[in-house]
């Protein structure tokens, strides 16, 4: 059987709780292992601003999806992401065809591990801005007032 690499990424709306992004990421990857698919990346990432407004809506939440499988997966997929009524929008795109998945699973952890990487460099150098700031509005604070006559 040939497996081709896919990723999708879908928006829903911003106002869903947790459990409910919870339920509908399990249901996606659900679908997935039900068509014969490998998961190998299931990111939440976040609340992000969107480029024109979609339903009424300036912010959306992102889900991003990388997984391994045969060709009919996708329209499996895609007609359930359709069937959503809390999704603003969905794209798929097909990453390599003919793809061994054991490999594609150590690219996918060395991946979630550089940004992990990533993401505790950038949240250190945001601590270290914070404190910066902190610190010199604490040495403004404690300069001598100098009165003006």
């Amino acid at each position: 059987m040939i497996l081709n690499e896919y990723e999708t990424t879908y928006i829903v709306r911003p106002d869903l709780t947790d459990d409910i992004m919870t339920k509908l990421t399990s249901k996606f990857e659900q679908i997935i292992a039900d068509n014969s698919g490998t998961m190998l990346v299931a990111e939440d990432w976040g609340k992000r601003k969107l480029a024109y407004l979609i339903r009424r809506h300036t912010r959306g939440h992102f889900v991003y999806l990388n997984y391994c499988g045969p060709g009919n997966i996708v329209r499996e997929l895609e007609r359930n992401l359709g069937n959503e009524d809390d999704l603003l929008r969905y794209l798929t795109v097909q990453i390599e065809s003919s793809v061994d998945v054991e490999s594609r699973r150590v690219l996918a952890e060395e991946r979630r591990n550089q940004r992990v990487e990533r993401m505790a460099a950038l949240k250190a150098e945001e601590e270290a801005e914070a404190r910066y700031r902190a610190e010199a509005e604490d040495a403004e604070d404690d300069a001598p007032i100098e009165e003006v006559e």
